[in-house]
């Protein structure tokens, strides 16, 4: 079994790492939602000894950078890892501090994560355990109903996911419910952070 940072020799080159696999998983979400706030430096994939995946800020002084930190038993688990990472790739595209995320942006990252993970062959059931993603996840599935392109469309606007207010959806789209945009504008509020089965 090898772990999910080292590469070894296959035909025709090396195989993944988690860190290649996030190159690719990060070109996929830029083209689905649009491109990430460059302002930002992704300086890679690390473990960490808490409970959930999440992105983190090491402060450099004035520089602005972000780490990915997945939970340790990933280490061995490429599909786990594969689908911690695109949850919190999401959550590079445009970053904010202040951990104060919508609904929104924790169920987009949710229903991307488990779609990236099914079309790439990385697991076929991955999901969210907790009510509050499964809830935000299927809030955005039904925007993408009547509008499979709004997120880019928000986002030439406003680029930060959790800044999008209810008043731009509805611009947007006027077809979107109010109530709808209502609900996704929220902030995301829960307890403990990301549970995968």
């Amino acid at each position: 079994m090898h772990s999910i940072f080292e590469s070894h020799p296959i035909d025709k080159g090396h195989s993944w790492t988690i860190i290649t696999k996030f190159g690719h998983i990060l070109k996929k979400a830029e083209k689905k939602y649009g491109n990430r706030d460059n302002n930002y430096t992704i300086l890679g994939i690390e473990l960490t000894s808490k409970n959930n995946p999440q992105i983190w800020f090491p402060n450099y002084g004035k520089s602005i950078y972000i780490v990915i930190q997945i939970t340790e038993n990933c280490l061995n688990d490429m599909d786990r890892a594969v689908f911690q990472v695109a949850h919190e790739t999401i959550h590079c595209l445009s970053p904010i501090k202040e951990n104060k995320v919508s609904v929104l942006e924790e169920g987009l990252a949710t229903l991307f994560s488990i779609e990236y993970c099914k079309k790439n062959n990385h697991g076929k059931s991955w999901s969210a355990k907790k009510a509050e993603y499964i809830n935000a996840q299927i809030l955005v599935k039904e925007l993408f109903k009547i509008d499979k392109n709004i997120i880019k469309k928000l986002r030439a606007v406003q680029p930060s996911f959790s800044k999008i207010s209810k008043q731009l959806i509805l611009k947007t789209n006027p077809e979107i419910p109010e109530l709808l945009a209502k609900e996704l504008t929220k902030p995301f509020k829960i307890n403990s952070g990301l549970n995968l089965t």
